[in-house]
C-alpha cells in the first residue's frame, strides 16, 4: 500500500480535477458570460416603494473656490512661496470664499425653515423628500417576506 501525503491526495482527487459542467465541451478558456434571460427572478418581497428615502449626505460635489485655490497654489509654486507676487490670485480666492459662505448661510436658513421648495428642477434633500412623500403615501410595506409556499407551483424556480 502506498501512503500519499495530503498534497498528493488533493492532486489525485477527482473532484478537484473535474471541470465544471458549463465548461465541458466548450472551446476556449473559462466560462461564458451569464445572460440576463438565464437568471430567474424570484420575488422575495412584494414590489413596492418605501414611503421614505435614506438620509445620505447631499453635499455639493463642487468644492468651494477650487479653481481659485488651484491658481493660488500654482502661482505660489511659480514664485517660490512669495505671497507678494500672488496678491491678485489671493484676493480672488478671498472674495470667492466670502461669496461661498454667504450662499451657504442662505441655503442653511432655507433648510432650517423646513419649507419644501417648489418648481420643475428642484433638488430636495433627504429630509425634504420624506416630508413631501408623507403627503402621498404609496404602500404599507413593512419588510415582510413571502412564504415559500407561494413559490411551489412555479416550475422555473425549482
Amino acid at each position: 500500500m502506498v501512503n500519499l501525503t495530503n498534497v498528493a491526495k488533493a492532486r489525485l482527487s477527482p473532484t478537484l480535477t473535474r471541470k465544471a459542467d458549463d465548461v465541458i465541451g466548450r472551446k476556449g478558456f473559462g466560462r461564458k458570460n451569464l445572460q440576463d434571460h438565464d437568471v430567474p427572478y424570484i420575488e422575495r418581497m412584494p414590489l413596492a416603494l418605501r414611503n421614505t428615502v435614506s438620509l445620505k449626505s447631499t453635499k455639493d460635489r463642487n468644492k468651494a473656490c477650487f479653481e481659485q485655490m488651484m491658481k493660488v497654489i500654482s502661482c505660489m509654486s511659480k514664485y517660490e512661496q512669495n505671497q507678494s507676487m500672488c496678491s491678485k490670485e489671493i484676493s480672488d480666492l478671498e472674495t470667492c470664499y466670502k461669496n461661498f459662505k454667504v450662499r451657504q448661510q442662505e441655503l442653511k436658513k432655507i433648510k432650517d425653515s423646513g419649507a419644501v421648495p417648489i418648481g420643475r428642477n428642484v433638488k430636495l434633500s433627504g429630509e425634504q423628500m420624506n416630508k413631501y412623500m408623507q403627503k402621498f403615501p404609496q404602500s404599507t410595506r413593512k419588510g415582510q417576506n413571502n412564504p415559500d409556499s407561494s413559490y411551489i407551483g412555479m416550475a422555473k424556480f425549482k
